[in-house]
This record gives structure tokens, C-alpha cells and sequence, in this order.
């Protein structure tokens, strides 16, 4: 095949479409019409001579010729975005570049609004957008093509990827200010006898913390399940029950909703909060300066 006579922008629609199993979802990721994405998989139909993919109820599967392709045309999509984005030096305050961050809670709550104070002081054109993410699920949100990086409390020891440790956190707990049984501080017999807001089971760093209580001989009451820490001040607030978080996200929460923010009654068990991303950014300079930006930010000196 004559390469002169292939569009090469090609690729990178083929991409979007393995990637979202869908043309209108493909479309909206790289800014396409949909007829303008069906044309062009169409000309890559004729140029490939293969249907590539075939429409169900839902969005379109890949033919067998189009898995083939998958990984070699990601390979080197991510190898062409590397050699563009490495060269020169990246400039904060002048750059327009968008990054996307997936995160659990505590990124959203305590990483990315430090990021964004510290952009908004150097008045950056910057922009971060932040994509949900749940634990567990670090390899899939680090992906070349679905985004920068992940703030996640789950270690990703991949070949494909990098991992390094952002912050530690010691456990802290939230109770209103004119909680009934609780002032000041809190003990084991106070931890023990009330009720509890939690996460849902599929959380991974709550069953963690519970797993560690049960070898110190004791548990929590549950009094409600809630899928986000974004949701336990709010009922916090207005119940007698309490909450147990990492200390910064506590401290954050008691700040807003005016609440006691008080020291877990123990202090051997601390939760680690990593940042994921995937090699190939390893050259890009916008890409380094936004790691070191956010590990700086995170430091316990700032």
C-alpha cells in the first residue's frame, strides 16, 4: 500500500470509534460531525476493503480485521502524539493545552482544587477536565486515548504505565458541633456505640478500613451507605451520626458544613493516594510539568 495515497487522519477516527463502540459518542470525542465520522469510515472501508465495523442495537462492533488493527494504530497514534509533544519548552502561563484527570473522591476534593488555586494564581489559560473514576478501575482510566492521568488509591504496577505515591493520610471523623454524645475529641467507646455513614461494599478503601478495625476487635455501625464521600457531610450535618475519611478531606468538609473534625481513636492505619499515567506522557513536557505541578501541590510543605 502506497502511503501517499492513505489519510492518515484516518487513524485517529478509527480510534475513536474502537474506543467508544459508538459513531455519535466518536464524534463528540474529537469534535466531528456524525456524518462527517460515517464519511470518513467510509473512505477507511474502501482503503482497508474491510467492513471494519458492523452496527447492533447499541453501537457498532468491530469486525476481526479492526481488532487486529486496535493496537497497532493506537501504538502509533500515541507514538506520533510523543514525538509532537515533546519538543520545546512548555509554558503554564501561555499554553492553552486541556488535560483530563480521571480521579476517585479525594482527588476531586483535596488534588485538583490545589491544582486549580495554583493555575488561577499564574492567571493560566489552562484547562483540566475532571473525569469520575472508581477504585479499581486505574487501568482502564489510564488508557492513552481516554485521558492525562488518574489520581487513585490504587497502585498500578503495569509495564504500560507509571505510578508513583502522591500522599499518606491518617483517618479522621466528622460529627455535627452540638452532636449529643461527642465533643472535642472521640474515643473507642464512642467510635464503637454510634452509627456510621459508609461507602458502598464495592469500595475498595472502606472494606480496608473495616478489615483493619476488625483486627483491633471493632467495628462500625452502619447507619447509611453512600456511594461518594461527597455525600456523607450532608448527612453528617443533619443526623447523629459520624463519618470517618482521610484527615485533609475531613478537615476540608468541616470547614464548609461547620462540623467537629476529630482524630480517629487509632492512628496505625493510613490510606495511600497514587498518581497513574500512562509511559508514552513520560516525554511530553506539558505532561511532566503537570506531574510535577500536582506531586508538588500535594507535598506536606505546601
Amino acid at each position: 500500500m502506497n502511503l501517499r495515497s492513505v489519510d492518515l487522519n484516518l487513524l485517529t477516527i478509527f480510534d475513536a470509534i474502537v474506543s467508544e463502540g459508538n459513531l455519535t459518542h466518536a464524534a463528540d470525542k474529537i469534535g466531528m460531525s456524525q456524518p462527517a465520522i460515517s464519511a470518513a469510515l467510509g473512505r477507511l472501508r474502501v482503503t482497508l476493503d474491510d467492513e471494519l465495523f458492523v452496527s447492533t442495537g447499541r453501537g457498532v462492533k468491530p469486525t476481526q480485521r479492526a481488532l487486529q488493527l486496535q493496537e497497532p494504530v493506537r501504538r502509533i497514534l500515541e507514538d506520533v502524539r510523543a514525538a509532537l509533544t515533546s519538543t520545546g519548552e512548555f509554558d503554564p502561563e501561555s499554553s492553552d493545552r486541556v488535560f483530563t484527570i480521571s480521579s476517585i473522591d479525594y482527588g476531586g476534593i483535596v488534588v485538583i482544587p490545589r491544582l486549580l488555586r495554583y493555575l488561577q494564581k499564574q492567571q493560566s489559560p489552562i484547562i483540566v477536565n475532571i473525569n469520575p473514576s472508581q477504585t479499581g478501575e486505574a487501568h482502564r482510566d489510564v488508557d492513552r486515548s481516554s485521558g492525562d492521568l488518574t489520581i487513585t488509591s490504587d497502585p498500578l504496577l503495569s509495564p504500560d504505565h507509571e505510578c508513583k505515591l502522591l500522599r499518606r493520610e491518617l483517618p479522621y471523623c466528622l460529627a455535627r458541633k452540638d452532636h449529643p454524645d461527642i465533643t472535642g475529641s472521640l474515643s473507642v467507646e464512642q467510635f464503637q456505640r454510634n452509627r456510621h455513614v459508609l461507602l458502598y461494599s464495592n469500595n475498595t478503601r472502606g472494606l480496608a478500613l473495616d478489615a483493619h478495625l476488625l483486627q483491633l476487635g471493632f467495628n462500625r455501625e452502619c447507619g447509611a451507605r453512600v456511594p461518594s464521600f461527597f455525600n456523607m457531610p450532608y448527612i453528617v450535618g443533619n443526623t447523629d451520626m459520624i463519618c470517618t475519611m482521610p484527615r485533609q478531606m475531613a478537615e476540608d468538609f468541616a470547614r464548609q458544613f461547620g462540623l467537629q473534625v476529630l482524630a480517629a481513636p487509632f492512628d496505625n492505619w493510613t490510606a495511600s493516594y497514587f498518581m497513574v499515567w500512562h509511559r508514552s506522557f513520560n516525554g511530553d513536557s506539558g505532561h511532566c510539568w503537570l506531574r510535577d505541578s500536582i506531586f508538588r501541590l500535594c507535598s506536606d510543605t505546601y
